[in-house]
Order: structure tokens, then sequence, then C-alpha cells
């Protein structure tokens, strides 16, 4: 009686326990799927990836149904001898799903954001490797729509603008690491359109004009004194019109 019992108990113990993870590399592609080498039907379960350059240290962490990833995922990166944490997510069915990050090989955050079916959709934000924030910006169908962000890596505000299905639209300024406002314009389908401004770091003006969707217009102002007249500007535009 006690062996039967102990003989039960083994067996809950293999039925419980995890799948042994298996080797990418042997697991042969089949169209999107993975498949197992032996059966050739879809292989769900965890798997890994080796490096190229070390055979002894796993680069990918995964998890896969149905032959797809699915699930979440670690992926390393190898610096020397170091292997560091480099981007951690999760798939589903095969394509990059819901939140995201990256990081440096010290370990500090170097990105975040969301994906929504394999595309970057929703806020982003990256990092200097000293943790201050780089660009903070938000993303329609993988490309940008709405407010930019940009710093300096001191902290000071770099740029400031405004995309619209990944092109420059709307009012755009940008500013040196001591906080001189640079540059001032706005954009229009990603062409500067209207007034335009450029300071030097010691916030003397080195050029005030107006542009007309790319294009020169009216009169410019260089430095001090110089004065270039070109096209007259379509009536309105040098109100940013």
């Amino acid at each position: 009686m006690k062996k039967a019992l102990l003989f039960v108990l083994a067996l809950i113990a293999v039925g419980c326990a995890e799948p042994i993870p298996r080797n990418l590399d042997d697991l042969p592609r089949q169209g999107p799927q993975y498949v197992d080498r032996e059966t050739l039907e879809p292989y769900s379960g965890p798997a890994y990836r080796m490096s190229e350059d070390d055979s002894t240290q796993i680069v990918l962490r995964v998890n896969l149904r149905d032959g797809r990833f699915h699930g979440d995922f670690e992926d390393f990166e190898l610096e020397g001898d170091s292997l560091g944490l480099y981007e951690t997510g999760t798939y589903r069915d095969g394509q990059l799903e819901g939140r995201f990050e990256y990081f440096y090989p010290s370990g500090v955050l170097r990105a975040r954001g969301t994906y929504d079916n394999d595309e970057l959709d929703g806020p982003s934000e990256s990092y200097y490797e000293n943790g201050q924030l780089q660009e903070k910006s938000t993303y329609v169908a993988d490309e940008r729509d709405g407010p930019y962000e940009g710093y300096h890596e001191n902290g000071q505000l770099r740029e400031k603008s405004n995309f619209t299905a990944g092109e420059l639209d709307g009012p755009s300024e940008s500013y040196y690491e001591n906080g001189q406002l640079n540059l001032r314009f706005t954009n229009r389908a990603d062409e500067r359109h209207g007034p335009y401004e450029r300071y030097e770091s010691d916030g003397q003006l080195g050029a005030k004009g107006t542009y007309d969707m790319g294009l020169f217009c009216g009169e410019w102002i260089y430095g001090d004194s110089e004065i270039v007249t070109y096209d007259p500007c379509p009536p309105g535009l040098a109100d940013g019109n």
C-alpha cells in the first residue's frame, strides 16, 4: 500500500512539473510557426535561443502557443563576458502586444511604451543612462501623433513640438542646454510654414523671417543688420496662418 501511494505521488509530481524549455534552433519553421521536428505539430511551451557568439549564454526566453510567440518574453544582450537584460514585453499570437521596456547594459531603463498588434500605440518615453527623461511622445499605428517633448541630458527642455501621423505639424520650439531659445517656427504637413526665428546660444538673433510651405518668402533679417527680400508671402501668412 505504501509503495503504491509513493508511485501515485511520483506520477502527480511528474504531471505537475514545468515543461522542459526547447531550443528554438531545434524547432523547424513552417511558415510563421515553430514545429516539433518529429511530429511536425506546432510547438506549445517554453523556449529559448542561444547567443551566436557564446553558445553557453541564453539571449532569449519566450513562450509559444501553437507555434507562435505568445506570452511574456525576455531578450538579453551579451556585452563582452556580461549578459544583461535588453528588452521585456509580451507577445500575443506572434505579435507584440502591450507594455514593453528596453534597458541599458547597466540595467537602467532605456525606453518604454505600448504595442498594439505589433505596432507602437500609446504613450512612449525614452531615458538617458543617468535616468533623465530624454523624449516623451505618443504613437498611433506606429507613427508619432500628438505632443512631443525632448530633453537635454541635464534636464533642460530641448524641443517641444507636435506630430500628426508621423509628420511635424503645428508650433515647434527648440532650446540650448542653458535654456536659451534656439528655434521657433510652425510646421504644416512636415514643412516649415509661417513665422520663423533662430537665436544663438547667447540670445542674439540669428535669423527671422517667414516660410511658405518650406520656401522663403517676404523679408528676412539675418544677425543685426543683413536684410534679404524674397517673393511676397501669401496674405496673412506672416501672422502664422
